[in-house]
């Protein structure tokens, strides 16, 4: 009797299984991190706490400056909040997994010395916080839709400009974080709200809180060539199947010459070279900071 044999994989296939087994263990790790310190409950209603906090400080601010009237100016200021979250639990993410991993745990030393692949491996820590950070969008979005009067209707949202945008929004940001995260490699001191400082920068830039359109000129241009900008009015259109409208048009005129597949064009090229030159910029560093003695060097603090 013959037995068939199934040779083992080789090559490119061996690095793939790899760099997902790599990936599924430390973002199962990055979750334990995350959420072993209390008991679920208690760790859910702290890490939605502050964005709603954040969130209902901006419709109070919002109701107090509209007079209690809720015009669609309200969706576009909600959502962008929403989905800012995102961008701040990426980009945090990505620098937290270094200074956590060297300084807290000091394990850093000990992953590179080891077989594990290490890009797969930052990816996969920081996706618990980018895991969480989604969650906290969703439940933002719910509440502004279930007690706050957004106006958001399921057979109004269009699912595949929102799963696109959504995707490639994500490998956007990634690149940004992987940037951030080379940095961080480099950096010995009180580095750690890297993240969160980047993350607050982009706030004024990108039109989350208010059209690029009254922007002065040159913070403007700043506005119009950042992706994050197109990014997130994607991610409004898709919601409310249009361009939001104010009582003179388009909210953002300059936004509005545009089309769905012009956004998502430029998002694509951002995705690309965001994630090549990140992933370039990240292995260029991480040589540095391997011949300089920097992966196990500790703050002290």
């Amino acid at each position: 009797m013959i037995q068939a044999s199934i040779d083992p994989p080789t090559g490119r296939a061996l690095i793939w299984r790899e760099n997902l087994r790599t990936l599924r263990v430390a973002a199962w790790l990055g979750w334990q991190v995350e959420g072993n310190w209390a008991d679920p409950l208690v760790f859910f209603i702290f890490t939605i706490l502050r964005p709603m906090a954040t969130a209902l400080m901006i419709v109070v601010m919002y109701n107090v400056v509209a007079g209690g009237v809720q015009g669609d100016f309200f969706s576009y200021l909600f959502i962008s909040n929403a989905f800012f979250v995102l961008v701040v639990q990426t980009l945090a993410g990505m620098v937290f997994v270094i200074f956590d991993d060297r300084e807290n745990y000091k394990m850093l030393k000990y992953i590179y010395t080891s077989p594990a692949r290490k890009f797969a491996y930052l990816l996969g820590r920081a996706g618990a916080k980018v895991g969480v950070g989604g969650l906290t969008t969703v439940i933002l979005l719910a509440t502004g839709f279930g007690f706050l009067g957004l106006p958001l209707h399921l057979n109004q949202v269009a699912w595949g400009w929102l799963a696109l945008y959504l995707v490639l929004g994500l490998v956007m940001l990634a690149g940004l974080g992987l940037i951030l995260a080379g940095v961080a490699l480099v950096v010995a001191r009180h580095g750690e709200s890297m993240g969160e400082v980047v993350a607050g920068m982009l706030l004024l830039f990108s039109g989350a809180y208010f059209p690029p359109d009254i922007l002065p000129a040159w913070l403007r241009t700043i506005s119009l060539v950042m992706p994050i900008t197109y990014w997130l009015e994607g991610m409004r259109r898709a919601l409310v199947g249009g361009i939001l409208q104010g009582a003179n048009g388009p909210i953002s005129p300059l936004l509005a010459q545009f089309d769905n597949g012009q956004l998502a064009a430029i998002l694509a090229v951002s995705a690309l070279v965001s994630a090549v030159g990140s992933y370039r910029f990240f292995r260029w560093v991480e040589h540095q900071a391997q011949e300089r003695g920097m992966i196990d060097r500790t703050s002290e603090h």
